[in-house]
C-alpha cells in the first residue's frame, strides 16, 4: 500500500491536453503568418501616407527573396500616417540606415513590401525607421492609363448621343422619304455609269487594234524625229541664220526703191491710158487698128487668089515666058 503510485486526476489530464493544444495552435498560427518563434527577429518601421491596401502578414522581400513579414499596420499617434511594423527573420541580411521600404503590387493586386538596401556604412538597428516609398504598381499604371481613355470614351459617348438626337430631330418622315428617293436616284445613276463603263470597255476592246496601230505610228514618228534630230537642228539653224540675214538686210531701202518703181510704173500706165507715146497710140488710136485689119484682109485675099491661080503669079512674077510669046 505504501509503494502505490499516485493517480493523475482527469482534470489535470484535460488541462495538459488543452495547454498542449493551445501551444500547437499558437506556434502553428504564427508559422502560417510567417513568424519564426524560435529565431530572433529584428523589428523595423516605415511610415506611409497611404499603404494602398497592404495587409499584415504580407511578405517582406529583398531582391525577390522573402526575408520577413509585415507584423502590424496602425495609425501613428496624433496623425493619420500609417505605421508599418516590419519583422526581418533572416539574421544574415544587413540593412543600412538609408535603406528604403517600397510597397509594390503584382498583376493580381497582391501587395508586398520590398526592401532596397542603401549605401550607408552605418547599419539600421532593431527599432529604427526606414525610408518609406510607395511605388506605382502595374495595376495602378493600367488604371492611370485607362482613366483618361475612359473619360474620353464617356465624352465621346455623350457627343454621339447628342449627334444621334440631332439626327433624329432632323431626319423626320419627309426627310427620310427624300433620302430614300435620293438614294434610289444615286442607285440609278450608278447603274447608268456602270453601263457606260461597260460600253466604253467594249469600245476600247473593239478599237484596240486601231489604238495599237496609232501608238505604233506615234512611236515610228517619234523614232524618225529622234533619228533626224541632227537634220532638224540644222534646219532650225538655217532658219535662224535666214532670219538673222533678213533682219540685218536693208529692208527699208528696198521697200523705198520698190515704192518708187511702182510710182514710175503707174505714171507709164497713166500715159498709155491717155494715149501718149507709141504704146498709148496703139492702145487708144482706132485708125491703126483699122489699117492693120484692112491690111490683114487684103493679105488674106491675095493669099486666097495665089492659092486659086498659082500659074498667074508664077509666070508673071518668076519666069515671064508668057509675055515674051505674046510679043512675038
Amino acid at each position: 500500500m505504501e509503494n502505490a503510485k499516485p493517480k493523475i486526476s482527469r482534470e489535470i489530464k484535460v488541462g495538459i491536453v488543452v495547454t498542449i493544444g493551445l501551444l500547437i495552435f499558437y506556434f502553428g498560427f504564427n508559422y502560417l503568418k510567417g513568424k519564426n518563434i524560435f529565431s530572433r527577429s529584428r523589428t523595423y518601421y516605415a511610415v506611409f501616407d497611404n499603404v494602398d491596401q497592404l495587409l499584415p502578414s504580407a511578405a517582406v522581400q529583398l531582391n525577390g527573396f522573402q526575408i520577413g513579414i509585415v507584423d502590424q499596420i496602425y495609425f501613428a499617434p496624433n496623425s493619420y500616417n500609417v505605421v508599418v511594423k516590419i519583422l526581418v527573420n533572416d539574421r544574415h541580411v544587413q540593412i543600412p540606415k538609408n535603406s528604403e521600404a517600397h510597397i509594390i503590387s503584382d498583376l493580381l493586386g497582391t501587395r508586398t513590401l520590398n526592401l532596397t538596401l542603401g549605401n550607408a556604412r552605418n547599419l539600421a538597428e532593431s527599432g529604427d525607421t526606414l525610408i518609406a516609398v510607395r511605388d506605382i504598381g502595374i495595376s495602378d499604371e493600367i488604371k492611370n492609363a485607362i482613366m483618361p481613355i475612359k473619360k474620353q470614351v464617356e465624352s465621346l459617348a455623350g457627343s454621339i448621343d447628342t449627334v444621334i438626337r440631332g439626327f433624329n430631330n432632323v431626319f423626320n418622315r419627309n426627310t427620310q422619304t427624300g433620302l430614300v428617293s435620293t438614294f434610289e436616284s444615286m442607285n440609278g445613276s450608278m447603274r447608268r455609269l456602270e453601263h457606260a463603263v461597260t460600253e466604253a470597255d467594249l469600245l476600247i476592246s473593239s478599237e484596240r487594234i486601231k489604238l495599237g496601230n496609232i501608238l505604233s505610228n506615234v512611236k515610228s514618228i517619234s523614232d524618225n524625229l529622234n533619228s533626224n534630230n541632227q537634220k532638224l537642228s540644222n534646219i532650225f539653224s538655217n532658219l535662224d541664220r535666214i532670219t538673222d540675214d533678213v533682219a540685218k538686210s536693208n529692208v527699208k531701202e528696198t521697200m523705198t526703191t520698190l515704192q518708187q518703181s511702182i510710182g514710175q510704173l503707174n505714171k507709164v500706165l497713166g500715159g498709155i491710158e491717155r494715149g501718149e507715146g507709141s504704146v498709148g497710140q496703139l492702145v487708144k488710136n482706132d485708125s491703126l487698128y483699122n489699117n492693120l485689119e484692112s491690111s490683114t484682109r487684103n493679105l488674106n485675099l491675095l493669099l486666097e487668089d495665089l492659092r486659086l491661080n498659082p500659074k498667074r503669079y508664077v509666070q508673071v512674077s518668076v519666069f515671064g515666058k508668057k509675055d515674051k510669046s505674046e510679043k512675038k
